[in-house]
């Protein structure tokens, strides 16, 4: 990717609001000079290797809790935020959940990283499973505590995995974002449920007769879904309703553990050295009442796409996407690697 100008004068995000297409865009200008190992070749001291903490923010919690061990994994705020808090001055009343209702205004929010080893290491397959379950435990810990903020309405963790899908730094890291209203995409999925409300249960019953399950694991089901955007897209969701995902039960943070262990395994073995992305959809946290009520329908999941081929005009025009496997066959591939066997 060409090198953008970075900005003189680096101001704070801002929330852009397009009405004709109902597309939001956060304007994070400080972005544009964010460090990076993978796209340059540089290999500076990297900022989340333990013994480097001085070049981080402190860190907001931590994995294990006590300060007398080393830390295996912690959360910092982001140097580079894509949303932070408002000042006094740019507060405004009323309360979060609501579409926006102006078209730019302060990108309000949390932007931190999970930071998920202490050593310099570049995939969740390098990490044991017991360590690779405490991060999922310290990110539902940290989630349940935002859920309490009043001024954000959703948040989210997602993972950027590789130099194709976004990623700048090697070291093993994923985000978490929470904003003050519910984005579309959230919203869009609500929506469904209010003339559906069993829209996930149907999306299971209808992987489960087209040969798209993958495995179930501790209340999770892993799929291929009916329209995959890539090949190899992967989703884990909850078998039963479930709001949050600070909710979940050990059982599923050990399913959700041992399954995304799994997806990245298999998608190694089918595409060595592949670029994905995973994200985090769970229900709002605030939200105004006609979505509040849809709660009890609503299944967490986290989404995971291979990144394997290029965005093309058609795809960016139209929102459609184009792929060359059919869902059935990357359930196949993937159940033959043998990476979903307990």
């Amino acid at each position: 990717m060409p090198d953008v100008p970075a900005p003189d004068d680096p101001g704070p995000p801002a929330l852009h609001h397009d009405r004709l297409a109902a597309r939001e865009v956060f304007i994070a200008p400080r972005r544009a000079i964010r460090p990076s190992d993978l796209e340059d070749g540089q290999s500076p001291p990297c900022p989340f290797c333990a013994g480097h903490e001085h070049l981080t923010p402190a860190a907001v919690s931590r994995w294990p809790e006590d300060p007398s061990t080393p830390w295996k994994a912690r959360i910092i705020p982001n140097r580079y935020p894509v949303v932070e808090p408002l000042t006094e001055q740019q507060a405004v009343a009323g309360s979060p959940g609501g579409e926006p209702k102006t078209v730019i205004r302060p990108a309000h929010g949390v932007h931190e990283v999970i930071v998920e080893a202490a050593a310099h290491v570049d995939s969740i397959l390098a990490i044991a499973l017991g360590d690779w379950l405490g991060v999922w435990e310290l990110c539902r810990q940290r989630l349940a505590d935002l859920a309490d903020r009043k001024d954000l309405a959703w948040a989210t963790l997602f993972k950027n995995g590789g130099l194709a899908a976004g990623a700048s730094l090697a070291h093993l890291h994923s985000q978490l974002i929470a904003i003050d209203h519910v984005p579309p995409t959230i919203r869009a999925k609500c929506q469904q449920l209010t003339t559906a409300p069993e829209l996930f249960q149907r999306t299971i019953a209808d992987a489960d007769a087209d040969a798209r399950i993958l495995c179930r694991r501790g209340d999770l089901v892993a799929l291929v879904p009916a329209a995959p955007r890539q090949p190899f897209e992967v989703w884990l969701v909850t078998e039963r309703p479930a709001a949050f995902f600070h909710d979940a039960s050990p059982t599923q943070l050990r399913a959700v553990a041992s399954l995304t262990h799994a997806a990245v395994a298999a998608l190694q073995r089918l595409v060595p050295g592949a670029s994905f992305n995973w994200w985090l959809h769970q229900f709002p946290s605030t939200a105004e009442s006609a979505i509040r009520q849809l709660a009890p329908h609503w299944h967490w999941h986290l989404e995971i796409l291979p990144r394997l081929t290029p965005l093309a005009g058609f795809e960016l025009g139209t929102g459609c996407h184009i792929t060359t496997m059919p869902p059935r066959n990357a359930a196949a591939a993937l159940r033959a690697t043998g990476c979903w066997d307990d």
